[in-house]
């Protein structure tokens, strides 16, 4: 998630930098000239001046960024999160920060630390919770984000989750276990429907129809067979 997506989510509202004061630095806007042409000396001493005043524009910036960072690292420190994540941050993220409030700076270090979890291939700790995503299939998600969730067959669903990222760069997802019985690829053994090993149409593999195991291509899209 961006820090964009995140700030929006917290309501933080956060200063936005931009060019506007190095730009202007108390230089008058110029007018229509006039018919009488200006002499040179004028913007010359204008230009002057916004170039002696920029460097301390930039060392002011450039220290509240650091103060910014080591706030970061300090929270980073008590939460127990990497600190390879706030270094990693660059300067237009750690602007973004400017003006979050603590609480606000820990729920974005967690998000950063549960997506580094995921990047490496690992359920973050308070994933504790089975979802069905229509792209993913069935992944962990956090049981507040489950319990938000429409539930359609006993699957709280929803259209994409926080481990898209993860399959659209073919990064390994880890699975909640699920039974076949309950998948439309199944189909159950003609003489034990119950019990027997039946045939996938994904040729995922056979398995006992009430066997959970991790499976990407499950879809409980039926009423269970058993």
């Amino acid at each position: 998630m961006t820090l964009a997506a995140i700030i929006a989510e917290h309501s933080a509202n956060l200063p936005h930098p931009t060019r506007e004061g190095v730009a202007t630095c108390g230089v008058q806007t110029v007018g229509t000239p006039s018919a009488t042409p200006a002499t040179p000396a004028t913007p010359k001493k204008q230009t002057h001046e916004v170039r002696a005043q920029t460097p301390s524009n930039t060392v002011q910036s450039s220290d509240v960024l650091k103060a910014e960072r080591a706030r970061l690292l300090e929270l980073a420190a008590a939460e127990v999160i990497d600190a390879a994540h706030v270094h990693r941050l660059k300067d237009a993220d750690l602007a973004e920060c400017l003006g979050l409030d603590d609480g606000q700076r820990r729920v974005f270090l967690r998000m950063m630390d549960d997506t580094a979890e995921r990047h490496a291939g690992r359920v973050p700790l308070d994933d504790t919770a089975a979802m069905y995503c229509e792209r993913c299939g069935p992944v962990w998600t956090h049981p507040d984000i489950a319990e938000s969730l429409p539930v359609v067959k006993d699957w709280p669903r929803a259209l994409g989750c926080p481990w898209c990222f993860v399959r659209k760069a073919g990064g390994y997802i880890p699975r909640p276990p699920v039974a076949c019985c309950d998948c439309q690829h199944f189909t159950a053994d003609a003489l034990n429907r119950e019990a027997g090993i039946g045939t996938c149409t994904s040729d995922h593999g056979s398995y006992w129809a009430g066997q959970r195991h991790a499976c990407a291509a499950f879809q409980p899209d039926k009423e269970p067979t058993v």
